[in-house]
């Protein structure tokens, strides 16, 4: 029989994106978790991770492995939760706000493994276009993408992705390739964002230029803005999980990778350190700690075997 842990900690790596992230986050040696994952294989009589220059990268056996191995990690993990839910008393009506735009697909996924674990907690959550009030709303929690105003709530970090400008292989052989900011300003571009958003593209970190564009379309869903840029509408801004699927299969195109871009960071908003209740830090805590792995998990369920980044 498969040794349990092991699997348990085949689905780490993979979510954590490498053996050495894996072995700081739980706190063993690289070596151990490298010759027990190497054990399995050999029981297995298969390879399940491959090396290469980009890091590591699943096999088609190690991609089946990995689903198995991540529902029994996630039943360890609502085991243990169960019952610190139990006895810490995490329960009760939790209301959320989330930006239309994030990725709905993630964070539903997210929410019922929330709920999985902590069975006494009644959830509603809302996606919403622009700012809300939490006060007058009644939201427990407002997750929202940085930079933030200034304001009284409290700002608990919650994750950060880099930003990619990418266009369609179809977009760039009919308009050509932008070589710099001057001719990047002369492309169309998809905006994400709204009536009231700037079709601006933000380039450059410590010396940062803002790059007009002619908006070709605009939406508040990352979703609609992917598929305009794969009908080849124009140049878009995207988090590189977001398209990770297009540039691993060459569908998309980074464009000016040598300049960088600020990344995105999502925060969690509430009102007040000194009443915060169990079931909102519950929440933050937990979607700051399996964010990763629910956005590793949708990526997989696409159609290829996809490249996990790091070593």
């Amino acid at each position: 029989m498969l040794d349990l842990n092991a699997l348990m900690l085949f689905a780490t790596v993979v979510e954590a994106g490498s053996f050495t992230q894996a072995a700081y986050s739980l706190g063993m040696p690289k070596s151990t978790i490298s010759r027990k994952i190497s054990q399995m294989e050999k029981e297995l009589d298969v390879r399940l991770l491959q090396r290469n220059t980009r890091g590591l990268s699943l096999t088609q056996e190690g991609k089946k492995v990995y689903e198995h191995s991540a529902n029994i990690l996630r039943e360890a993990k609502a085991v243990q939760a169960t019952v610190e839910s139990t006895r810490d008393g995490i329960s009760g009506k939790l209301r959320i706000t989330a930006p239309i735009s994030i990725n709905q697909n993630v964070i539903s996924s997210l929410c019922s493994s929330f709920l999985q674990q902590h069975p006494q907690i009644e959830l509603d959550i809302q996606f919403t276009n622009g700012d809300v009030d939490l006060i007058t709303h009644g939201y427990d929690i407002a997750i929202m993408f940085g930079p933030l105003a200034n304001s009284d709530l409290i700002a608990k970090p919650l994750f950060q992705r880099e930003m990619l400008l990418v266009a369609s292989c179809h977009y760039l052989q009919q308009y050509g390739t932008p070589t710099d900011l001057k001719s990047l300003s002369k492309h169309a571009g998809i905006l994400l964002g709204n009536h009231r958003s700037s079709p601006i593209w933000p380039m450059g970190i410590e010396n940062k230029s803002l790059i007009s564009f002619h908006a070709k379309a605009r939406a508040n869903s990352a979703v609609v803005m992917r598929q305009m840029v794969k009908d080849g509408l124009g140049i878009a801004m995207m988090t590189s999980t977001d398209c990770k699927h297009e540039l691993d299969s060459g569908e998309f195109i980074r464009i000016l990778s040598h300049i960088p871009i600020e990344p995105l960071r999502a925060y969690a908003l509430y009102s007040s350190r000194q009443q915060l209740a169990p079931k909102i830090s519950c929440f933050i805590d937990y979607f700051a700690k399996h964010i990763d792995s629910h956005e590793t998990q949708d990526i997989l369920k696409l159609p290829n075997i996809h490249s996990v980044s790091g070593s």
